[in-house]
């Protein structure tokens, strides 16, 4: 069986063109408001798990900082120099608002699910938000794209990178698409050296030896 799992959902957008390729959908979105919009698209369909929390390491409630731009919305308060050069390119403010929203252990939720692939080494394919080394999106939150490559290098196979926050004019130069080991190790050393310089990464990881599936057609 298939399973999908997506935090920060959001409205839902991207999530329409996923949802039907899985037999099993866990989405996950803090923000009371957004998540009132999701749950209208999705509460129709019953392989779609909907869950208005925020995923953690732990059960109980946390502070959210919510912002013009809702798909920037976070744990983390915006640091100043993600509002100076990114918030403020796409919203006329950065933080309007601060709530309490309910915070989940993610292993935990998912382990009660039944869910068996949770471990690491068991997600097929991986795509993650990170920062850009040197930069601090949200303050207190380390999300460095160096760490999460010490983290997944032994066991999977950085397949795309592309710059999340400053548009397509300058996210296209800088995607990267790889075929193999040699060049997947070039890529790294070159997302790392462009994340000095870029606040956010938006990277696309496979398993070792496990088949492109729907990552195929996501990375473009």
């Amino acid at each position: 069986m298939s399973t999908l799992i997506y935090i920060g959902a959001n409205n839902g957008h991207t999530l329409w063109s996923l949802f039907d390729k899985f037999d099993k959908v866990y989405a996950f979105e803090p923000d009371p408001e957004v998540f009132s919009e999701l749950d209208g698209k999705f509460r129709q369909f019953e392989w779609v798990t909907l869950v208005n929390a925020a995923c953690s390491d732990f059960n109980g409630k946390s502070k959210f900082y919510v912002t013009n731009n809702k798909v920037a919305s976070s744990l983390g308060n915006p640091s100043e120099e993600f509002q100076r050069e990114y918030l403020n390119r796409w919203a006329p403010a950065s933080v309007f608002s601060e709530i309490e929203v309910e915070t989940i252990n993610l292993g935990e939720y998912l382990k009660k699910e039944g869910i068996e692939f949770i471990d690491g080494e068991k997600i097929g394919e991986l795509f993650i938000e990170t920062h850009g080394d040197g930069s601090e999106i949200y303050v207190g939150l380390d999300n460095q794209f160096s760490e999460f490559k010490k983290l997944l290098e032994k066991k999977y196979d950085p397949i795309q990178a592309c710059m999340g926050s400053y548009g397509e004019g300058n996210a296209s130069p800088s995607r990267v698409k790889l075929d193999g080991q040699n060049v997947a190790e070039e890529y790294i050393l070159d997302v790392t050296d462009w994340g000095v310089s870029n606040p956010e990464w938006d990277s696309y990881w496979k398993l070792k030896e496990y088949p492109f599936s729907i990552g195929q057609s996501l990375r473009s």
